[in-house]
């Protein structure tokens, strides 16, 4: 039988952490972090495999906790948990570029199962040492990571899912509904969502971008 996934949790609440503890022990090795602060700490010096945030913390939030490190830390998938079900709040999380937004109360079922479908979907998305290439134009899929001419452009883990699908499947039409249920499954989102990331991701990758396409009324694509 192979190692357990490693999640750790952040939640000010001691009580809530203990709960977690109960609920997921048997599924998951855990670590258990009452104090926000203390997170980016622990990811300088140990591995996760995914990382739940409380949304409604006192010092820092959630949103703003998930600011500190995703940019260090992209391979590391990231699920809010709250129990504000506002679209706002759902659609601000995963603009940020979280993984999934899990609204309580959730089953103990569910919530297995998404911890390990985003650790699994994390770790298949970024093989080992796989990298895509056209040229001029380097996609490095283990960091997240673009490279133009030499210089290397980071990646939020939003903009890397939607040039990563592109660049699998080069001239390849993906509608919107295709890449919406991609990036956030399971959650209702507007559409619109997806003109902000790809209008950003567009801004980064210049000139590269300018084979990045959109086809009215079917998706976007690749052309090469």
């Amino acid at each position: 039988m192979g190692e357990k996934m490693h999640v750790t949790i952040v939640d000010d609440v001691q009580d809530n952490l203990l709960s977690y503890k109960e609920l997921l022990e048997s599924n998951f090795d855990l670590e258990l972090i009452q104090n926000p602060l203390e997170l980016i700490g622990y990811l300088n010096s140990k591995k996760t495999d995914l990382i739940i945030l409380d949304l409604h913390m006192p010092n820092m939030n959630g949103f703003e906790l998930y600011g500190t490190f995703k940019d260090t830390h992209p391979e590391i998938p990231v699920i809010f948990l709250t129990g504000d079900p506002s679209e706002d709040v759902v659609v601000q999380g995963m603009e940020l570029g979280a993984d999934d937004f899990i609204v309580k109360p959730v089953s103990l079922n569910e919530l297995v199962a998404r911890i390990k479908n985003k650790i699994v979907t994390k770790k298949g998305s970024k093989p080992a040492n796989e990298s895509i290439s056209f040229d001029g134009f380097i996609l490095h899929t283990e960091v997240q990571m673009a490279e133009i001419d030499d210089k290397k452009i980071q990646l939020t883990p939003i903009e890397f899912k939607i040039i990563h699908l592109l660049a699998k499947s080069p001239n390849k039409i993906f509608s919107r509904d295709y890449i919406t249920n991609l990036l956030w499954p399971n959650v209702h989102v507007q559409n619109q969502n997806i003109d902000t990331h790809l209008s950003n991701l567009r801004k980064k990758l210049k000139p590269f971008s300018q084979y990045i396409k959109t086809i009215k009324s079917r998706g976007y694509i690749l052309r090469i």
